[in-house]
């Protein structure tokens, strides 16, 4: 009892099993890949607020408080949340319809949309629904990511060029409209976006362990400050402008009826989405990083603590966050090996934000914009597309149908489609037993004593035989009818079949009294007799005879392996 109520404690409160692993080695270990963590994500949260059409400041937000509560609550050691690409691209879509991005209602809704999709979460976890994302596709995965990937780039393309872009605008309008505007694009802001992709792409290729993403933004903010004071005239690019941060940056949801009904519909579906999507994405990571670190992660948990961490990021100023590809990984390779490097890293950022908040209030928005493209281009995986796209078959036709959809239909349609689509394919997968063909020769190892048949077949069925399997199985009957196999005797050997239904049974029954008509019979072997009750019911075993179905014995009855009746011939 006492251990149950150990694990019980560790699962509410994660937090109490790492904190016992910190040693001086580890709590080094764990500030060095923190500084490093929250100097990285300084340029991602000014530059993913801003494509979320939020406010810079809500981005710093997002990735302190909830990065906080997550190394709390999360399962997780090595997971960093905070601002997503994905998410941010969910909010923009989403909330534009409803009011103009950075205005007060804009962020409004979206401090709302956190709270919802933080208790969508912590009721998802809470009803031990985490495991449903080990059946969510890779495939889709990725070209969910792509997608997000191709939006990001053409989304930026307005700001990269000095134009101004519509919101929420659909990609094809953007590609479309974008060779008329060219001339109207503003020539400084264009230096300004090339010398901080160029910069960035040049670090990643040539110093593949420097942070590249700072380094880019660096050069962009130089390049702009050599322009504003070398050309005259030039300082008429954007800038990010003065923030306005708050120590303690008090906050609330907000369903009065002026404000959530007009919207509700489209906050509640959308909140979904991003819940789902948030957690499809943190458990992706979680599953990730334990390959490599053997750390064994509870999906529910880590479920809970998103949710916790969205909760409390809505009275914070936040907006929806959780796990992040890049910053993860990167807190893995610096020999992070516990949540304090999240804490760690929070308490840096929040440390560079209060020295450097001048400085950033001269940052291009050119560079913000040349910053997300180099975001964008870093999830667009070449070698994965040009591999998925020589597979032929329902992997490619898959992916592009996602990906297809995600561009050109928005991220919330995409996330939909997988969903669906991830539910058509494990149907399809499962809906297929394995079945193996034994010899003859192993064949008469399965008949009961005094029994034997040249011609018997042995049948191996692993899986699941239900409503959605008949067909499958009926047609492997069929081919053994071809081959003049019905007339002899048939061994199903189902001592691997996990479920069977009363279709199932039906499928059995029929095969059975197409033997008996045929002058042949058949039997079947079984793991034990968990499936008694389907069998009677249906009446299997009266059609089958006394005597055909035998029960292979477990282990603990017979005390060695389980064997199968073997001919004394």
């Amino acid at each position: 009892m006492a251990a149950a109520d150990n694990k019980l404690i560790r699962s509410v409160f994660p937090f109490l099993t790492w904190t016992r692993l910190l040693d001086r080695e580890t709590v080094r270990a764990d500030i060095m890949a923190g500084i490093a963590a929250g100097v990285l994500i300084l340029p991602q949260a000014i530059a993913l607020a801003t494509l979320a059409g939020l406010p810079p400041e809500i981005g710093l937000y997002t990735a302190i408080f909830p990065v906080i509560l997550c190394a709390i609550f999360c399962s997780s050691w090595h997971v960093l949340s905070g601002p997503n690409t994905s998410i941010s691209v969910m909010i923009i879509m989403i909330l534009s319809a409803y009011a103009t991005e950075g205005t007060p209602d804009f962020v409004m809704y979206a401090i709302t949309m956190t709270f919802i999709a933080g208790c969508i979460q912590v009721v998802f976890g809470m009803l031990r629904l985490g495991g449903i994302f080990n059946y969510f596709s890779h495939t889709i995965m990725m070209a969910l990511v792509i997608g997000v990937g191709i939006i990001i780039i053409i989304q930026q393309l307005g700001d990269f060029l000095g134009l101004t872009a519509v919101s929420g605008e659909p990609v094809e309008d953007t590609l479309m409209a974008l060779p008329s505007r060219l001339k109207d694009a503003n020539h400084f802001d264009v230096i300004i976006g090339l010398i901080t992709v160029g910069s960035g792409l040049l670090v990643k290729r040539y110093r593949k362990h420097w942070p590249y993403i700072i380094i880019a933004m660096v050069a962009g903010m130089l390049a702009g400050w050599l322009i504003e004071h070398t050309i005259i005239g030039a300082g008429d690019f954007d800038k990010l402008g003065y923030l306005s941060l708050s120590a303690l940056p008090l906050s609330a949801p907000d369903f009065s009826p002026n404000n959530f009904y007009e919207a509700a519909e489209g906050l509640i579906m959308g909140s979904s989405i991003i819940a789902f999507l948030g957690l499809m994405q943190s458990a992706v990571i979680a599953r990730a990083m334990s390959v490599k670190t053997g750390q064994v992660v509870d999906l529910n948990v880590e479920s809970i603590g998103q949710g916790i961490s969205n909760i409390g990021g809505s009275f914070l100023s936040c907006y929806p966050s959780c796990g992040s590809f890049n910053r993860s990984a990167a807190n893995l390779e610096a020999g992070g090996r516990t949540p304090l490097t999240g804490l760690i890293s929070a308490l840096v950022l929040a440390g560079l934000v209060a020295v450097a908040a001048p400085v950033l209030a001269h940052l291009p928005m050119s560079t913000v914009a040349g910053v997300l493209l180099l975001v964008g281009w870093g999830l667009i995986d070449v070698p994965y597309l040009k591999k998925v796209l020589r597979i032929r078959g329902e992997t490619r036709i898959v992916f592009g149908l996602t990906l297809f959809t995600t561009v050109y239909g928005g991220l919330e349609w995409g996330v939909m489609l997988g969903i669906v689509l991830s539910i058509v394919v494990y149907l399809r997968s499962v809906s297929v037993p394995d079945y193996n063909i034994l010899e003859t020769i192993e064949a008469n190892q399965y008949l009961p004593e005094g029994v034997t048949d040249d011609n018997a077949t042995v049948l191996r069925l692993s899986g699941s035989i239900f409503f959605g399997s008949t067909a499958a199985l009926e047609r492997t009957f069929t081919d053994l009818a071809d081959q003049d196999r019905r007339q002899g005797i048939l061994v199903i050997d189902g001592e691997y079949i996990d479920n069977l239904d009363e279709a199932g049974a039906n499928a059995l029954i029929a095969e059975a009294d197409k033997r008996h008509k045929a002058g042949g019979d058949m039997y079947l072997w079984l793991r034990n007799r968990r499936l008694d009750g389907i069998i009677d019911g249906s009446g299997l075993r009266c059609a089958l005879g006394d005597g055909h179905i035998f029960y292979v014995k477990t282990a603990e009855e017979s005390g060695s392996l389980p064997e199968p009746a073997v001919n004394p011939d």
